[in-house]
């Protein structure tokens, strides 16, 4: 398709008022999905170092093999 000026783009011939809104919601839903990735890998790394310390694995060993 071609457009001669953003008001006809953002028409989005006549359909616009299905497109952007289906355009938002995706747009939403997958910035939500991003945080709370983020936020769960926050969670696990968290939960990990709490684990390695109360395990006494807290720094580097020094031990061969380890």
């Amino acid at each position: 398709m071609y457009w001669a000026s953003l008001a006809g783009f953002l028409a989005m011939g006549g359909h616009a008022a299905f497109i952007w809104p289906a355009f938002a919601i995706a747009l939403i839903v997958l910035c939500g999905l991003a945080l709370l990735s983020r936020w769960g890998l926050t969670v696990a790394e968290r939960d990990h170092a709490q684990a390695r310390r109360e395990a006494g694995r807290d720094g580097p060993r020094n031990e061969v093999g380890a």
